[in-house]
């Protein structure tokens, strides 16, 4: 089963049709809504969103509750100030809303990548539990 992406539109109008033609194009499967709709749709592993409001920690906290594994703040105009805070606040990955289409597909990919290394880290319960390399460069468990 494809991993579902929700691509929230408020504040991204001219680029989440966009967004959403090239990541379906790339083989993903990607659902639309507005920030209005969110409590009314099933959570996706990924959701792209603008986060714009004064209080991007309580929104980040609060998609999680709401069961959305990975956030991925999305810019329309990105600086690294909007960066550093939205990561700050808990968003999980941070691009740019007018990425070349094949960058764009590529930031996504990582995302799913590294949440696949997150669940398959925790189904074997190696997480946190990975060889360190010691003074002699040999591994050793810490």
């Amino acid at each position: 089963m494809k991993t579902e992406l929700l691509l929230v539109r408020d504040g991204l109008e001219g680029a989440a049709p966009w967004m959403a033609q090239v990541l379906r194009e790339a083989g993903f499967n990607v659902r639309t809504a507005s920030g209005a709709e969110l409590g009314d749709v099933a959570p996706a592993e990924v959701i792209l969103l603008r986060i714009s409001d004064r209080n991007p920690t309580a929104t980040c906290w609060m998609l999680h509750r709401q069961g959305y594994r990975w956030i991925v703040a999305v810019s329309g105009s990105p600086s690294s100030q909007e960066c550093i805070r939205l990561l700050n606040a808990g968003a999980d990955y941070y691009i740019d809303a007018w990425l070349p289409a094949a960058e764009l597909v590529a930031r996504v990919k990582v995302v799913l990548r590294f949440s696949a290394w997150l669940a398959e880290s925790y189904d074997h319960g190696t997480l946190g539990h990975q060889p360190m390399p010691n003074a002699a460069g040999s591994r050793t468990h810490q």
